[in-house]
């Protein structure tokens, strides 16, 4: 899939869809999914929901097998 560059959440929004995108808030997540499966954020903006903490959001059909170890392992990490 070829990477495109967003202005805003929205533009994310329409191009993947609602589900199509999932926000992950913690940076042990973040960092596993970059550095062990090299898949980076399409947006990054502070977290609506977890104040303090930034959102990086990820395309979610990316994740499943990196979101699978992490569940598997994160307790190792």
């Amino acid at each position: 899939m070829k990477k495109r560059i967003f202005d805003s959440l929205e533009e994310v929004t329409g191009a993947f869809g609602e589900g199509g995108i999932i926000p992950i808030t913690s940076m042990k997540q973040v960092m596993f999914y970059i550095s062990r499966y090299q898949i980076q954020p399409v947006w990054i903006c502070p977290s609506t929901t977890n104040e303090g903490k930034m959102a990086y959001y990820f395309i979610k059909a990316e994740t499943k097998k990196p979101y699978e170890e992490w569940m598997k392992t994160k307790g190792e990490i």
